[in-house]
């Protein structure tokens, strides 16, 4: 037996760094695929930024700046590209990302 998260040949199959700072909190992820060309992961970070990774190159594609705490809460749209992230105490914000002109969120 054993479940698919918790043992039983459980492993992981991909990794995101060299971006976003994670130490002290329990930050949570979110898959932004409602856009083919633009398929991601987002993650809060305690630096206070919003990190957007491509999905299949791992890379940072943007970070995205407005909180003044860390951000421990994101959350992306199952059928549009809308991003919500939430910052912590000093901050006290939910803000809203979609896509702008240059295919960046803003």
């Amino acid at each position: 037996g054993g479940s698919a998260l918790g043992g039983g040949g459980a492993r992981c199959t991909k990794t995101y760094a060299g971006g976003h700072r994670n130490s002290k909190f329990c930050i949570f992820s979110a898959f932004a695929v409602a856009d083919p060309r633009r398929q991601s992961i987002v993650t809060g970070s305690e630096d206070g930024g919003v990190y957007v990774y491509d999905l299949q190159r791992r890379d940072v594609r943007q970070v995205l700046r407005a909180h003044k705490d860390a951000v421990l809460a994101v959350a992306a749209h199952d059928n549009r590209e809308l991003l919500a992230s939430g910052g912590m105490t000093e901050d006290k914000t939910v803000r809203f990302w979609v896509p702008g002109a240059r295919s960046s969120y803003r």
